[in-house]
């Protein structure tokens, strides 16, 4: 069956949605962690460490990517640049986890990422596609035996994270399943490869112009183009990759205090939940989640398909607080991660 693998930018609600996942979750998924800059590079990481924690799950291997980092600038105090940092605090930490290098990363990089994949035996991810090209073959043919010799990688020891980004239509799916299935040819030319991912997102940048009251449906595309790949029988079976519940560009800058809201996943569509704040506090919200548990989306495990589930269902009997933003998050986040695996096991398809 293919594994999940999801694409996250290092959000609370991300990092509390994989520490609380269940163990079918833990063995059909393999995360890719982005570490963002938003406060400077020290900071940014020690946000990082701090995501992580201490309770990691021990079995799930991490997959992190600092590129949007500036990875030549050294850590004060340090003589490591981003890639072994994250690497060496994760070692020490008991977390297992690879780095991800691409095609275009400088020299000094690779030799580091050669380092950390040395430090932790589990080798490392090729991520292909930029939030401004998708991945093409002539690139990756001419410019992949370089990476190979110097990060010391041979592609047994490498993921292949092939990433189209954002589909959002019909034409972005015949697009990027075209992409895919050239890269799918040229991976099988130049494997074996320890796993091979098709990636992209779909759910839109901003929810704010939809209804109250009511779930609005969103169309997960991104099922879709990987579907449209798997059934033109590709000369490799990939795995699945997706952004989650959020677009795949970077976040932007969100007001404080958002409306009650649920980014529900449920088969081939998320099913978006708005409820107007009235004046009367957190009743809004468990007016929504009340909606969820009544509604035909509700998985027939009830509260014990996710930790997600778990928090939804509370706050439906109106038990403890209603949450806020950051909680909505988690709990969408907990749900579409559970829902993701249990279709790829059972279905054999996202």
């Amino acid at each position: 069956m293919p594994q999940y693998v999801p694409i996250l930018k290092s959000r609370a609600a991300e990092f509390w949605a994989l520490k609380l996942a269940n163990s079918e979750v833990i063995a059909g998924s393999r995360p890719v962690i982005e570490v963002l800059p938003k406060n400077g590079l020290q900071e940014d990481l020690n946000a990082f460490r701090k995501g992580i924690g201490t309770d990691w799950p021990n079995a799930m291997i991490l997959t992190v990517d600092t590129g949007y980092l500036d990875q030549m600038q050294a850590i004060p105090g340090s003589s490591d640049n981003a890639v072994l940092w994250a690497s060496r605090m994760l070692l020490e930490k008991g977390v297992t986890a690879k780095p991800v290098i691409r095609l275009r990363d400088d020299d000094a990089i690779l030799e580091e990422v050669a380092v950390a994949a040395e430090l932790h035996g589990h080798g490392a991810c090729l991520r292909l596609g930029t939030i401004d090209q998708d991945p093409n073959v002539s690139e990756a043919e001419s410019m992949w035996p370089h990476v190979s010799n110097v990060a010391a990688l041979s592609s047994h020891e490498v993921d292949l994270l092939i990433d189209l980004r954002i589909v959002q239509n019909l034409r972005d799916v015949q697009r990027a399943a075209r992409v895919a299935t050239e890269m799918l040819g040229w991976a099988s030319s130049n494997g074996p490869w320890l796993s091979i991912t098709i990636a992209s997102g779909a759910f839109p940048q901003t929810i704010s112009d939809l209804p109250y009251g009511e779930p609005t449906a969103i169309h997960r595309w991104d099922a879709d183009f990987y579907e449209t790949v798997v059934k033109a029988n590709p000369l490799l079976a990939p795995d699945y990759g997706d952004y989650g519940i959020w677009h795949p560009s970077l976040p932007p800058n969100v007001p404080r205090g958002p409306r009650p809201n649920l980014r529900y996943v449920m088969q081939r569509d998320w099913q978006v939940y708005r409820e107007n704040s009235p004046p009367y506090g957190n009743e809004a919200m468990h007016t929504l989640c009340n909606r969820i548990v009544n509604s035909d989306y509700w998985p027939a495990t009830g509260s014990d398909y996710s930790s997600g589930d778990y928090e939804i269902a509370r706050c439906a009997e109106r038990t403890r607080g209603a949450g806020r933003a950051t909680e909505w998050l988690r709990w969408g986040a907990s749900h579409h991660i559970t829902h993701i695996v249990d279709r790829l096991t059972n279905l054999g398809a996202p």
